[in-house]
């Protein structure tokens, strides 16, 4: 069982990941029509050529806000939410799925994205050390980190 730091924290957390987001679904539909002058993601930005190849900013950008359906950003909402409502298999594979995923993202993104993607992926590493160690029947998860780091990263878009 997953225990939260405190209810109203959850639930400044949840209503911060939908605003986010829903402000990101917002700003993908507008990025088809036009590039933003400040560099930021657009739907047409190019996929990597590899797996494992480096991103630019833009490509960081999609990764996160544009690419999947749902986007990484808004697997990682639901899967904290998920997380904070009660702990089962699925959602314990969600956590380490994303875990494995951000962790790919990591070594990928342009530098200053680096901070940011390690933040969020906080709560995801501590559900798998928690796991892992099998010592704590509840694992209480930074998940302020993680809407730090969407913030920092969304910044930088």
């Amino acid at each position: 069982m997953v225990r939260p730091a405190r209810a109203l924290g959850i639930a400044a957390v949840t209503a911060t990941l939908l605003l986010l987001t829903a402000c990101s679904a917002d700003d993908g539909a507008d990025a088809g029509a036009s590039a933003s002058p400040s560099g930021g993601a657009s739907a047409t930005a190019p996929e990597p050529t590899g797996r494992d190849a480096p991103l630019d900013v833009n490509q960081a950008c999609a990764a996160m806000y544009v690419h999947g359906d749902p986007t990484l950003e808004s697997r990682i909402g639901t899967a904290l939410v998920g997380a904070s409502d009660g702990l089962d298999g699925t959602s314990a594979d969600q956590m380490h799925a994303l875990a494995v995923e951000l962790g790919r993202l990591g070594t990928r993104v342009p530098d200053e994205f680096q901070g940011p993607v390690e933040k969020i992926r906080v709560p995801f590493l501590q559900l798998q050390e928690g796991l892992d160690l099998g010592t704590e029947p509840e694992i209480e998860l930074d998940v302020a980190s993680t809407v730090e780091g969407l913030k920092e990263y969304e910044a930088l878009c």
